[in-house]
């Protein structure tokens, strides 16, 4: 009997999820290295959580759209009801409730969590994906906003972009309400069915959004030109809609006078339609945009919540922060020629050309390793030099040290570049001084 042929397993992952290879780690390490280089000099500290959090967390202030659409949630073994997090700042806001008569203030924290959402696949959007996560608690006023965007302004300057390669977008969300009930006249569960659709506006056609208005406020064939001029308005004639708190547009002249004194006025905009999505923001809300016509879209986004820990205790404390994926901001990275050459030119190889050498390779290359070069030992002493110089070359590698008979007997190596097409040698005593200044470190 013919014995049944078994079924191999797709190597493809799930959908919505990447693998990282070692050149997209490459890539992934070197954007999280800069990110936090910026955020750690503003003296934030680096925090985690668990993946998995209670569902309730998640009920009570993240919003439907993601609690009844997107989450990734089931019942564990103990009958409790779980989710995989869609985003960190509950996670966050539960953790320093949980310490807020410890820590000093203003507390600083920034993480690169791990998210999960499932939603359609896209341009920028994954169902798995990072995110660096930088937030403010215990400043009530705008200062701690003028902090946070100068600080995401000044993570996209790190990677070498400029000011004619993105803008920052600043609303209120207590400018939106004041609209939403004294010219709309809506209830708040009204008000944020609207809201909903306003942060999706750029996401659908305008026949769709005008469709979704209508449906959301019927009734009034008056909303939609409201809405309309509303969202066109800026900061100076923001105070014409009736029911805007004078206070607010003040606060928000303020900020953006502030920005400006920095430097970023050419890069701000006050823009009434940003919304944001979740449910928890209460001041503030800001995105940054990408003005590549090949990525044209929000790269991060962020606002005030100061009523979050309030859901864990009876004090709550202000936070403002944002969230920037590592998706988008590779997008944003390759759409403007912004990665380097992430390779490995700078890591030295040694072939192994004879067993018989391999404790003096070793030592050699630990020698090389200890003063801070990369090295890696081929191990195949039966494959010839060719072939392993060959093998070099396809992962990337510039340098060769080549330890032979010849070479081991005299104490004197030769060092190749292969880029280059030339050969040094160089004496065991100089070994070190030679490779570094071969590789300009």
């Amino acid at each position: 009997m013919k014995e049944k042929k078994q079924e191999k397993l797709p190597t493809i992952g799930y959908k919505g999820t990447r693998d990282f290879f070692p050149e997209d780690m490459r890539i992934r390490q070197f954007m999280f290295s800069v990110m936090r280089g910026v955020v750690e000099s503003y003296g934030y500290e680096e925090y985690d959580g668990p993946m998995l959090e209670s569902l309730d967390l998640y009920r009570a202030k993240t919003g439907e759209e993601i609690v009844g659409k997107q989450l990734y949630n089931f019942v564990d073994k103990g009958g409790r009801e779980v989710a995989m997090r869609p985003e960190m700042t509950p996670t966050l806001a539960r953790m320093v409730a949980s310490r807020q008569r410890e820590l000093p203030r203003p507390i600083r924290w920034f993480s690169f969590p791990n998210l999960w959402r499932y939603e359609q696949p896209g341009l920028g959007r994954l169902r798995e994906h990072w995110q660096l996560n930088v937030d403010i608690f215990g400043v009530d006023g705008y200062e701690a906003e003028v902090e946070i965007l100068k600080l995401a302004s000044d993570i996209l300057f790190a990677f070498g972009a400029d000011k004619t390669m993105f803008r920052i977008r600043i609303s209120h969300r207590k400018i939106l309400d004041g609209f939403f009930e004294n010219s709309l006249k809506l209830d708040p569960s009204k008000a944020q069915e609207v809201s909903k659709i306003l942060d999706k506006k750029n996401k659908i056609s305008r026949e769709e959004y005008i469709k979704e208005v209508e449906k959301t406020i019927p009734g009034d064939p008056t909303a939609l030109g409201k809405i309309d001029e509303f969202l066109s308005c800026s900061i100076n004639s923001i105070s014409d809609i009736d029911g805007i708190p004078m206070e607010i547009i003040e606060e928000t002249r303020n900020l953006l006078s502030q920005l400006e004194k920095l430097g970023l006025k050419e890069l701000i905009e006050f823009d009434p339609s940003i919304v944001r999505g979740f449910d928890y923001y209460t001041g503030f809300v800001y995105e940054i945009f990408d003005v590549s016509p090949q990525n044209k879209r929000s790269l991060y986004g962020g606002g005030r919540y100061d009523n979050l820990t309030g859901l864990f205790s009876n004090e709550s404390i202000s936070g403002t922060g944002f969230g920037m994926g590592d998706v988008t901001l590779k997008n944003f990275l390759e759409a403007h020629n912004l990665l380097p050459n992430l390779g490995r030119e700078n890591v030295v190889c040694i072939p192994l050309l004879d067993e018989r050498y391999l404790s003096e390779v070793f030592q050699v290359a630990d020698l090389i390793r200890k003063n801070g070069i990369a090295c890696e030992v081929f191990l195949n002493s039966k494959q010839k030099l060719g072939k392993q110089i060959t093998t070099a070359e396809k992962k990337g590698m510039k340098y060769i040290l080549l330890m032979g008979d010849d070479e081991i007997q005299k104490g004197i190596y030769s060092f190749k570049n292969l880029e280059e097409r030339t050969q040094v040698d160089i004496p065991k005593q100089e070994l070190i001084s030679s490779i570094q200044k071969e590789l300009r470190i």
